[in-house]
């Protein structure tokens, strides 16, 4: 996992949010898109995939759905 700090606070971004961005690029959707299939902010959004959030499995499914990437647990 790669290790960012950000405002002095570490944290990881997990496999499946490496993916989610990756798909992001690939598919030239926006955060903005991804909130308006899920129905979450672009911020909360953004904090999930970054790992910066501990959340329930369904809020990682359904971003996940959104951008048609499959999760392991890791």
């Amino acid at each position: 996992k790669l290790n960012l700090s950000e405002k002095g606070e570490n944290y990881e971004i997990p496999e499946w949010g490496k993916q989610c961005k990756v798909r992001m690029i690939l598919s030239g959707m926006t955060l903005q898109d991804v909130s308006d299939i899920t129905g979450y902010s672009r911020t909360y959004i953004s904090a999930v995939i970054n790992g910066r959030m501990i959340v329930p499995q369904e809020t990682i499914k359904r971003i996940t759905a959104a951008l048609k990437v499959s999760i392991d647990n890791d």
